[in-house]
């Protein structure tokens, strides 16, 4: 079990092949970890089986025998179930092996979850990450780790093929407690970049230097730099091909419903976060929520 740093040639189990989870077992396995892999939707494992993974018809299986075991799932019900449900990871996990969920859930189940963990021996971290599915693929994202320092250490040299930042937060429960201040910021950018770009519409501004101008002016952001919620500004922007997610609307009304729910339990009040929420759900109920989460514009924009 890991005691030094998780080098190549580590048994790894992966759950969850999603839109962030496929691309980041592709690295791993590019790398040289000896991965099993395991998906409720059995063709998301195919392309991972012919690159070289083993594939498993549960998460128990995927993480027999497995000295690191990674969860990357929608949201928290998914990873209990992953976990501690009749065919979950942890009945299989040994004494001192880690876990590692990178999901985005709320901090008291992933501080339940490590718990439950604990009480079997297995050491476990929060890791959610940022950066889109363009940076899953290309190993650029910065991963937030709540949980043991000594623990990350080990497995940090897995983690740097899979972010470009990997950053130590505290305790567990810590990396999604600032994952969802994270999203709060991406999500209600967002939606102020998909205003102005509705407002400049409107107004006959020309799209592109629209973004060249505010790109360098005080209304920059990430939100801007990555989605530009028009085609004709960014070729890489999700606007220039028919936004297809690198984050889906859906997950972005998930993380905020979590954000809100956080805060209301700490009693903060979040009126800016709650009324995008409002929009990323609007999205879903037109049929939208699997599109990227810029796709937010398509319900504020309106034709000359």
């Amino acid at each position: 079990m890991p005691e030094t740093p998780v080098m190549p040639e580590t048994a790894v189990a992966f759950i969850g092949l999603g839109t962030m989870g496929r691309p980041m077992a592709e690295r791993l396995l590019a790398a040289g970890y000896r991965l099993t892999v395991h998906d409720r939707l059995p063709e998301a494992v195919k392309d991972l089986v012919a690159a070289g993974a083993a594939p498993a018809a549960s998460a128990r299986e995927a993480a027999t025998g497995a000295e690191v075991a990674i969860t990357m799932l929608p949201n928290g019900p998914h990873v209990r179930e992953a976990l501690t449900g009749p065919d979950g990871a942890l009945a299989a996990l040994r004494p001192g092996s880690v876990l590692i969920d990178m999901s985005t859930i709320d901090p008291p189940t992933a501080q339940e979850l490590a718990r439950t963990a604990s009480d079997q021996g297995v050491r476990m971290l929060d890791a959610p990450v940022s950066g889109s599915s363009a940076g899953a693929a290309d190993g650029t994202l910065t991963v937030m780790v709540g949980g043991d320092a000594g623990t990350l250490a080990e497995v940090r040299p897995l983690l740097d093929e899979l972010g470009g930042r990997i950053v130590h937060c505290g305790g567990n429960g810590a990396g999604v407690s600032v994952k969802l201040a994270n999203q709060i910021i991406a999500g209600t950018s967002m939606v102020a970049v998909a205003e102005s770009y509705a407002l400049a519409r409107r107004l006959g501004v020309d799209p592109r230097l629209l973004f060249d101008v505010v790109s360098a002016s005080s209304g920059d952001c990430w939100s801007l730099r990555t989605r530009p919620p028009v085609p004709g500004v960014l070729p890489s922007s999700p606007a220039e091909h028919d936004f297809r997610p690198g984050f889906k609307g859906a997950l972005m009304c998930k993380d905020l419903d979590l954000a809100l729910a956080t805060a209301a339990a700490h009693a903060v009040d979040l009126p800016v976060t709650l009324r995008a929420r409002e929009l990323y759900a609007r999205m879903s109920e037109e049929g939208l929520g699997e599109r990227d989460f810029s796709a937010v514009f398509t319900l504020l924009a309106t034709e000359d």
